[in-house]
């Protein structure tokens, strides 16, 4: 799998799929939302981070757990060295792990760790990540954690434009949307980074199912297609 891989456009088919299905959804939905206020103002948003391999796991890498220390900004509390939240993991078999965390608006730079607090050895955390580098105005990236070079260094990060994936992978990503939030991190308002890191780059299966808090079980190409819907009306203040 290639994190630099060339953006390609999604299957029409893939669109096709969600054109009926997601009809009569986003009719009753306008109805419900119309009138509301846009969003503007961002107060978070979700960082997305892939490890690649040779982490310590003690047993089933699958259990591999990840955490998160931030800083910078003002009238920001970043987090303690010696107790870092712990991120959500997306995706189990995206390399070692595709995990998110939703910072505030205002963290200037963040790293990862497999431990909550200090670490027994230095290649168990990642070099500093600044947030302008994931953030490039309507260009996002995934940062990908680097393998082990030596107990003694830093895993150095690179910059993915994007993460093309499986359908479940994808899934996976949109299980984690809820579609009648109107956030830039968790909501409708997060599909310009959604699409442009994860469905543009990847040839979904349209029919697989997803999960969205707004009401029953959907399918990839409805929820796509909502989010999608949702968010222009919102950027237009409808």
């Amino acid at each position: 799998m290639n994190k630099k891989t060339i953006r390609v456009s999604l299957l029409l088919g893939v669109a096709a799929l969600g054109v009926v299905t997601a009809a009569g959804f986003m009719t009753n939905s306008f109805r419900m939302f119309k009138g509301s206020n846009a969003a503007t103002v961002q107060e978070s948003r979700r960082l997305y981070v892939c490890l690649e391999d040779d982490w310590d796991v003690y047993g089933d890498p699958a259990t591999l757990r990840m955490f998160i220390h931030y800083w910078g900004g003002e009238g920001v509390v970043g987090t303690t060295w010696g107790s870092c939240p712990e991120m959500t993991k997306v995706v189990s078999d995206y390399y070692d792990g595709l995990f998110y965390y939703d910072v505030p608006m205002d963290i200037t730079a963040f790293m990862v760790k497999n431990v909550m607090g200090t670490v027994p050895k230095t290649s168990n955390q990642s070099d500093d990540i600044l947030i302008s580098d994931l953030f490039v105005e309507n260009d996002y990236k995934v940062a990908v954690v680097q393998p082990w070079v030596n107990d003694f260094a830093k895993r150095m990060v690179e910059k993915a434009d994007n993460a093309p994936m499986s359908s479940l992978q994808a899934a996976a990503v949109l299980n984690n949307i809820d579609s009648c939030d109107s956030s830039y991190s968790v909501g409708y308002n997060s599909w310009p980074q959604l699409d442009d890191l994860f469905i543009t780059p990847s040839t979904l299966e349209g029919s697989t199912v997803v999960i969205d808090n707004f009401g029953d079980d959907t399918t990839i190409a409805a929820k796509i297609a909502y989010l999608e819907y949702r968010y222009n009306l919102d950027q237009a203040g409808v």
